[in-house]
């Protein structure tokens, strides 16, 4: 049965930059009001609602750190129905202060990228399952199956957890016709990759890729879409990454 994006209403994490900036204009294409979460770029996420208002658009601001329980269940109850949650919210790995220990870091990156993540999963189920419909999208990332850098193992540990996220909504809300899945995507061409990596480390990441390229953030939106829009795919995982890694 297709869906009547129209009528559905988003949540999409980390959505004031990058990929969750473009996922958040994607639904919002599709019809779909949408909330533009973020922690700490309340100016950068006005401007994502900006930008979508002003193509026809619905959508607003909604400031909430996705690791803080408290904020994230006054906000699933104070912000109305919620059919579908992207999250996207992440530290970036690339990005880490040099101050911090190694221990300080996991626990920053662990956090945000997975308890955000399970924390936000768990308001939605509670509210989604008496509607009767829901869809959960984890974003995770081809770090969750290929070997990491030393520097990167906290980003990765967390994108492996996204997975058993996956696996146990998929699991405990087939019954209420909620779905979970998991996006994951290789090297995304967003427009703060060049402020991540050195140009040494970018041409080494291409060159690992076998369609030599990253993925623009548009191609990882549509895998979101997709899982969204099909209503019998649930607990799998979408690898979009060039051929960077080939699973079954």
């Amino acid at each position: 049965m297709e869906i009547e994006w129209s009528q559905k209403r988003a949540l999409v994490t980390g959505a004031s930059q990058g990929l969750g900036r473009v996922i958040a204009l994607e639904l919002a294409r599709k019809g779909c009001f949408v909330l533009v979460n973020c922690a700490n770029n309340p100016d950068n996420a006005q401007k994502v609602v900006g930008e979508i208002t002003a193509a026809g658009g619905r959508a607003e601001v909604k400031i909430c750190p996705v690791n803080d329980e408290k904020a994230v269940n006054e906000l699933f109850a104070t912000a109305g129905r919620i059919d579908i949650l992207v999250n996207n919210a992440r530290l970036d790995p690339w990005r880490r202060s040099p101050d911090l220990t190694e221990g300080e870091w996991w626990t920053q990156v662990l956090d945000v990228n997975l308890k955000g993540a399970f924390l936000t999963s768990l308001a939605f189920f509670e509210h989604a399952k008496s509607y009767g419909w829901g869809r959960i999208v984890n974003m995770a990332s081809v770090r969750s199956f290929r070997p990491a850098e030393l520097n990167t193992i906290a980003y990765s540990a967390s994108k492996v957890g996204m997975h058993a996220l996956t696996r146990a909504f998929a699991e405990n809300g087939a019954k209420y016709n909620i779905t979970a899945n998991t996006v994951c995507p290789g090297m995304i061409e967003t427009e703060n990759i060049h402020k991540r990596l050195s140009a040494e480390k970018y041409a080494l990441e291409s060159a690992a890729i076998p369609l030599g390229r990253g993925a623009t953030s548009e191609e990882v939106a549509d895998a979101v879409l997709f899982v969204i829009g099909n209503g019998y795919v649930t607990g799998e995982t979408v690898n979009i990454n060039g051929g960077m890694y080939y699973a079954p």
